[in-house]
């Protein structure tokens, strides 16, 4: 009976031991001038209900506005009621919080839990790196967990290239599925609205992946 209970100590330690929780993002490209949609990934083998993050922005980077607002979207990871708020703090860093009153775990173990509406200043030059720091999640039983701090590179595109959608400088059947994954799902990691907006009419639409099989069909 004592090995037993040995055992069952150790499998859960290991078990312990290879938990994930994790908060963070991918390094990315973006141009002077651009707005991109901006992935926040969340890997969690917790059932997360609510969290706190704050994101330290590099100059000549910032969130989009809307009358005060800062602009985030919140996956369909997220329940129905999730809500989210964000106030810039005196430190420079803008404080994410968000949480659901029907108190609804995050579904999915891996994804993108929020989307950044994320533009660079003309004058924006690059390199630069974005740090997401004081992460605290807690679980629909009010268990809170301290997730370590992380960071994304940051590298300034050259110049815009339409049909880039992905910004690797490439335009490739890459860029085709990163539109449809765009549609169908929302940011995967960083998606670059401008050179997605093959037609230009500020909508990203199928009208576009036609356009951009059109572009590659062309070449």
């Amino acid at each position: 009976m004592i090995k037993k209970l040995i055992i069952v100590a150790v499998m859960a330690v290991a078990l312990s031991a290879t938990a994930t929780n994790r908060f963070y993002l991918t390094d990315f490209t973006i141009a002077a001038g651009e707005s991109i949609q901006l992935a926040i990934i969340l890997e969690n083998d917790e059932p997360f209900t609510a969290f706190q993050t704050d994101l330290m922005l590099p100059q000549g980077l910032s969130v989009i506005e809307d009358d005060g607002d800062y602009l985030f979207d919140l996956t369909s990871r997220s329940a129905s009621d999730q809500t989210i708020i964000s106030k810039l703090r005196d430190d420079g860093a803008l404080r994410i919080v968000s949480f659901c009153l029907s108190v609804k775990p995050f579904s999915g173990r891996e994804g993108t839990l929020i989307v950044i509406n994320l533009t660079a200043a003309e004058d924006f030059t690059g390199p630069a790196t974005i740090r997401l720091k004081n992460s605290f999640f807690t679980t629909i039983d009010g268990e809170e967990f301290v997730l370590a701090n992380e960071s994304c590179d940051v590298q300034r595109l050259a110049q815009q290239i339409k049909g880039d959608a992905n910004g690797d400088g490439k335009v490739n059947i890459g860029d085709v599925t990163w539109v449809i994954n765009y549609l169908l799902a929302g940011c995967t990691t960083s998606f670059h609205i401008e050179n997605a907006d093959i037609n230009e009419d500020r909508i990203i639409s199928i009208a576009d992946v036609t356009a951009l099989i059109n572009m590659l069909l062309q070449e």
